[in-house]
């Protein structure tokens, strides 16, 4: 089989029956006086900031998948405690609010700490907290997300301009968002077609139609690649059994890269049947070397894309600032520090069940909580009660 087969000529040579292993690198155009032109110097430097972002995009997921069940083991009992501490809460105000000696301010007081308390475990699911919200709010579960899916509703449409919703389908605040969001997607999308529609209506200038060609330039060659590995990998045309199963898995991999336009695992996929060969790729004519740099300039772009929301996600999902770097340390740091802040929650929550039994401490405990509730609209109500330091973070 040639070992410099033209990338881009028809002919297409049996697969070598041993996989050659190839590094990344080896895609790299070399010449033997070391004189390569700018194009190919280019066509370097984006293959290299290539494998760089990939390599950051592995090791960023790498650390989250060992850092998750470290920060899942440290936080969740945390979590399950703070939740059954407000269960209890709930159900031993049930009981006092059946007892004589409230002056007006208290009962109401004590009443709302308890609808707030079980309306948010009966949010999570819980049944019983819905029944104990529903026996002490004079607007019950049910109708609270109603009220509340309607007025999210309504802001939407006030936004859109137009209904997206059937009223009579709007018990679920999450329905309503998620067509809300299913809205908006739609809208950009409409819109994202009406400018291109209005694009294609003007007449290109010269710019435009040299990056049209080049981008039609660029696919084709795409094409190219991906038809000369599906002639030589089709399975059909194996009668091996081990050659046929090989040839399955190399033909998944070319179709999850072309799907994705990787360029370069296309190229690597070539390079370890022997289809082609780093002499050939570095033969390639200047007019070539265009749509190929084109493509790794999406890819580059993508990846950076991707490797931007990999960290924004990892950010939220272990509860970092916006602007912090995702790394071994930050994790371990904010881990102990909300593990630290969430375990002096649940300390002063224990400490007020041990005393609130003693009737001064109580009516001492239901004022503060009356001063939270009026502070920043309750963001910082109950002194720990209603506190989530999962949310906050």
């Amino acid at each position: 089989m040639p070992r410099n087969m033209d990338l881009f000529a028809g002919e297409t040579p049996e697969i070598n029956q041993q996989p050659q292993t190839s590094p990344s690198t080896s895609l790299k155009l070399t010449v033997q006086d070391n004189q390569l032109s700018p194009a190919q110097q280019q066509f370097n430097k984006l293959l290299e900031r290539i494998e760089k972002l990939k390599n950051q995009l592995n090791a960023l997921q790498q650390m989250c998948d060992a850092h998750r069940p470290v920060y899942l083991q440290k936080m969740t009992p945390l979590r399950q405690q703070h939740h059954e501490l407000m269960r209890k809460m709930v159900l031993w105000l049930d009981q006092r609010l059946q007892r004589k000696g409230w002056t007006a301010a208290q009962k109401r007081t004590a009443v709302m700490i308890l609808c707030d308390l079980s309306f948010q475990l009966a949010v999570q699911g819980d049944v019983e907290m819905k029944a104990f919200h529903d026996k002490h709010s004079a607007e019950n579960f049910d109708e609270k997300e109603r009220a509340a899916s309607i007025e999210l509703h309504d802001a939407m449409k006030e936004m859109f301009g137009e209904s997206f919703f059937d009223e009579e389908s709007m018990d679920s605040f999450e329905d309503v968002f998620r067509a809300g969001m299913e809205r908006v997607r739609e809208i950009e999308a409409a819109e994202q077609e009406a400018h291109q529609a209005r694009k294609r209506k003007k007449k290109p200038n010269a710019a435009q139609l040299k990056a049209q060609a080049e981008q039609a330039d660029a696919q084709s060659t795409l094409r190219k690649v991906f038809r000369q590995l599906a002639s030589v990998l089709h399975p059909d045309r194996e009668t091996d059994p081990e050659q046929r199963a090989r040839k399955n898995t190399l033909m998944s991999e070319a179709n999850a890269a072309y799907e994705r336009s990787d360029l370069i695992e296309l190229l690597k996929i070539q390079l370890r049947i022997e289809l082609t060969s780093t002499d050939a790729i570095a033969k390639m004519a200047e007019e070539k070397l265009g749509p190929l740099t084109l493509l790794l300039k999406q890819q580059m772009q993508g990846l950076q894309n991707e490797l931007h929301n990999a960290r924004q996600k990892a950010r939220q999902e272990f509860g970092l600032d916006h602007n912090e770097i995702v790394n071994v340390y930050n994790l371990s740091r904010k881990m102990i520090v909300s593990a630290s802040v969430f375990e002096r929650e649940l300390d002063s929550m224990e400490y007020d069940f041990q005393h609130i039994n003693d009737d001064k401490y109580f009516k001492r405990w239901l004022k503060s909580q009356e001063r939270s509730m009026a502070d920043l609209h309750a963001e910082t109500m109950l002194s720990g009660w209603p506190f989530d330091p999962f949310e906050q973070e």
